[in-house]
Formats: C-alpha cells, sequence, structure tokens
C-alpha cells in the first residue's frame, strides 16, 4: 500500500511532535526532582546590550575581601594541576542563602571528594593584584544555563537591578538552579530582591 506524501509528512510530524513533548517532560520531572541552589548574578559587560525578550544568567560574583578562589583536586601524576580556568565538575554546597564552590576535579569522583553536590561545568576565579585588599578574587561560572526568558519590561528592570548592586553584601538578584542526580544543572528561575521569578511550562 502506498502512503502519499501529505500523510508521511503528518506522520513525521506526529513523531517529531511527540518526541519534543516527552523531552520537555522528562526535562521538567528533572528540573523538579533535583537539588535547589542559589547562584549570584552580575551584570554582563555594559557595552553588551539587552537583546530579546529574555535575562542574561551571568553566574559571577566578587568574592569577600581575604577569601581565595576554590580548591582543586590532586593531580595525579604526570597531570597538570587545574588551573583557576577549570572546565570539568565542580563540588557545590547549596546553602540557602547562597551556593558556594567547595572544589574542583577533572572527573565526577575527584570532584566528589570534597562533599556537597557535582555538577558538571566550568569555574574561573582571578586572584587580587598584589596590594589590593578591599575585594576578594571575581568567581564566574557556567553551569550551561545562560539566559531566562520573560517579558521585555521585566527583563529591562532586571538588567537595572543587576547594574545597580554592587559589592559584597548588596547582591540582589541570584539564578534559582536545580542540580540533578545526572550532574547536570537546569534553571529553574530567578530571585530578584528576594521575589521568586520561575520558569512556566503550562
Amino acid at each position: 500500500m502506498n502512503i502519499s506524501p501529505v500523510w508521511r509528512i503528518l506522520v513525521v510530524a506526529l513523531v517529531a511532535m511527540a518526541a519534543l513533548v516527552t523531552l520537555v517532560v522528562q526535562e521538567g520531572r528533572a528540573r523538579a526532582a533535583g537539588v535547589e541552589a542559589l547562584f549570584a548574578m552580575e551584570a554582563i559587560d555594559p557595552r553588551s546590550l539587552l537583546s530579546g525578550h529574555y535575562v542574561i544568567v551571568n553566574l559571577q560574583r566578587t568574592l569577600p575581601a581575604g577569601a581565595p578562589c576554590a580548591s582543586a583536586a590532586p593531580s595525579k601524576a604526570g597531570e597538570e594541576a587545574i588551573p583557576y580556568d577549570h572546565e570539568g565538575w565542580l563540588a557545590i554546597a547549596p546553602d540557602p542563602a547562597q551556593a558556594r564552590i567547595l572544589g574542583l576535579g577533572r572527573t565526577r569522583e575527584d570532584a566528589a571528594a570534597f562533599g556537597g553536590l557535582t555538577v558538571r561545568g566550568s569555574y574561573r576565579c582571578s586572584e587580587n593584584m598584589p596590594g589590593d585588599f578591599n575585594t576578594g578574587p571575581l568567581e564566574s561560572i557556567d553551569l550551561g544555563v545562560d539566559r531566562f526568558h520573560i517579558n521585555q519590561r521585566e527583563a529591562e528592570r532586571i538588567e537595572q537591578i543587576l547594574r545597580q548592586q554592587g559589592g559584597v553584601e548588596t547582591t540582589r538578584a541570584f539564578a534559582i538552579v536545580s542540580i540533578g542526580k545526572d550532574g547536570r544543572a537546569r534553571l529553574k528561575g530567578l530571585q530578584i530582591d528576594g521575589k521568586r521569578l520561575e520558569l512556566k511550562w503550562d
């Protein structure tokens, strides 16, 4: 029996739609089942303009004065030590007020040795220049979550808050991240001035 091209296209479209719905449901369940952690956000380079109905999620913060960058797991024989420009696995303490990086590892097992949760991502940390005692190092984290889609007015308001906040004690914007058992980070929403703005899938 021959199937007309129209029916073939319809079948392919239905299969693709079913696969997409299944993926969204699975991701939603994984997001809900993960452990929640708050990560401080800072504004991006002021030369970069807001584009579209979203906020750029820049997981970056200035550590308190005297605080060190996160430690790396001891390197194995013949391997270079992990610098403060690391891509692999991070050990995280999901404290209620703000998540902390406990340590870095090339493998999940290396990161797990520091305790806490393990998540795949990258970590960068710039040590202070000699004689700079006013602030600690700048810590940047990339967990694969980079945008929070929202209406343009709210996006512009949040972007303004990101640019107004400053200093270690005045963080007003946080990304709400779900860390799953699979080691992946999934964005749940933002917390701005204590108010939660969560992703809605319905």
